[in-house]
């Protein structure tokens, strides 16, 4: 939405519903429409009582009940915005860039380390490495969606598979595939964590919240692991769904 296009919400004041919730709806139905996206500043409750003519109080719950469910996040300082959403359900695999594009925003990468090093032995028995040839690229990014930091991820992959690190564009899988080496399937494991000061200083959160933990080990032709990620997740914006079935009686 551009900075000069406001969004229209319509109430009706015979409806049952309370205006707070028919509000609550609008909101959601503007962003399911496409027409409010990640990132897009949220009219004040101000602005809200100016434009439809409602009680500041009904204004402020509506806002309230948006915050609550997280549909919203508030910026000290900076405003109001609709916040990115995060989806995946398992076992599709998406690169992060595709879950961005999914969820009405565009992904941006923050590169904060970049470091080629020996591997650890955890390292090369995950990868594979053989011994001589155990050389890995580090990379660690803060993934964005629309301007908002939603996760930390450090991805260690073999350092043939990136020479430079002006060859990486925002997709490290679309890489990948340009050097021949696909992500065909992955494997994951998912931890409940505490932010460190590392963490809290590239998301901008304070210690001790808790984050989800994604590993995953990416493997492509002949099942040969190429990656090894962890991703950081804020838990506000990110929703991991996961399908089960009972074994056949």
């Amino acid at each position: 939405m551009s900075a000069t296009q406001s969004p229209v919400f319509h109430l009706d004041n015979a409806s049952a519903m309370p205006l707070y919730m028919q509000l609550v709806n609008a909101i959601k139905a503007e962003i399911a429409a496409g027409r409010m996206r990640p990132g897009d500043a949220v009219p004040s409750e101000r602005t809200l009582v100016d434009m439809l003519k409602i009680a500041r109080g009904t204004a402020r719950k509506a806002l309230q009940q948006l915050l609550k469910e997280r549909v919203i996040i508030r910026n000290q300082g900076s405003g109001t915005f609709i916040a990115p959403h995060v989806r995946q359900s398992q076992p599709l695999l998406e690169s992060f860039s595709e879950m961005a594009d999914a969820c009405g925003g565009e992904a941006k990468s923050e590169l904060v380390g970049y470091l080629r090093r020996a591997s650890t032995a955890e390292e090369s028995n995950i990868l594979q490495l053989q011994e001589g040839k155990n050389e890995v690229v580090e990379l660690t990014r803060v993934r964005k969606i629309n301007g908002i930091a939603v996760s930390l991820q450090t991805a260690i992959l073999p350092s043939y598979l990136l020479d430079k690190i002006n060859e990486l564009d925002e997709s490290l899988y679309l890489h990948l595939e340009k050097k021949g080496s696909p992500v065909l399937r992955a494997t994951q494991r998912f931890s409940a964590v505490a932010t460190d000061s590392k963490l809290a200083h590239h998301l901008n959160i304070k210690e001790h919240e808790p984050l989800l933990l994604v590993t995953r080990t990416g493997f492509t032709h002949d099942d040969k692991p190429v990656e090894c990620t962890r991703t950081w997740c804020l838990n506000d914006y990110y929703d991991f769904t996961v399908e089960l079935h009972r074994k056949a009686l």
